[in-house]
């Protein structure tokens, strides 16, 4: 099949580097590194937009990163209070994985995953396992990009259907994002679901069980 529009290696070569640089070679910083002097908000706001800087998504979008929204969580108690108006290693740990998840998730359900009240210990551990699974999710997200990129590459793109391989490679991680939202979303029903029966056992019939 020929290329509805000559597509250039290089091009196809940015592609892949773009996503590379603003994913692949990206690691949430590790629990020691993350400061803990006590942080006003200009530098909250600056330290997230540096160790999350894949989520810039232009000059012309919503900003993810905002103090006004860090202000939002904290008020309506998604993350402790700051102390004196000053935000700790815990305080920004909550905040890696808030604006981490934000794009596909509600800040509530966020919440169900890693509550309020949780202790320092235990959340080392989580944002140890978060970190963790957020550089797997990257990993095999840019195997899928490579894998477009190679269909690319060989002239088996879908052009009798899309304009031009980027349009397939937008369409492909759009439906890609779709539906790991909606199975994201099955499984707090479900895990719901489970919480709202096990808490709906009497004493008596738990003993039973």
């Amino acid at each position: 099949m020929e290329r509805p529009m000559e597509i250039d290696d290089k091009i196809i070569d940015q592609w892949t580097d773009f996503c590379k640089d603003y994913i692949g070679d990206y690691e949430l910083p590790a629990w020691d590194t993350i400061p803990d002097l006590g942080l006003y908000m200009e530098q909250v706001v600056i330290y997230l937009k540096k160790e999350l800087k894949y989520l810039d998504k232009g000059p012309d979008s919503d900003d993810i990163i905002t103090a006004p929204a860090i202000n939002n969580y904290v008020r309506k108690k998604f993350m402790p209070q700051p102390i004196k108006k000053r935000y700790y290693r815990t305080h920004l740990a909550y905040l890696l994985i808030l604006c981490a998840l934000k794009p596909s998730l509600s800040i509530s359900e966020i919440q169900t995953l890693i509550p309020m009240d949780t202790s320092e210990d235990d959340l080392h551990l989580f944002y140890d396992a978060f970190r963790q699974q957020h550089k797997l999710s990257a990993d095999l997200f840019l195997k899928r990009i490579e894998r477009l990129k190679k269909l690319v590459v060989r002239e088996e793109f879908l052009g009798n259907a899309f304009k031009d391989p980027a349009t397939e490679l937008i369409v492909d991680v759009a439906l890609m994002s779709s539906f790991t939202k909606i199975l994201s979303d099955k499984l707090f029903l479900f895990e719901n679901t489970v919480t709202d029966m096990i808490g709906s056992v009497s004493p008596e019939e738990d003993e039973t069980i």
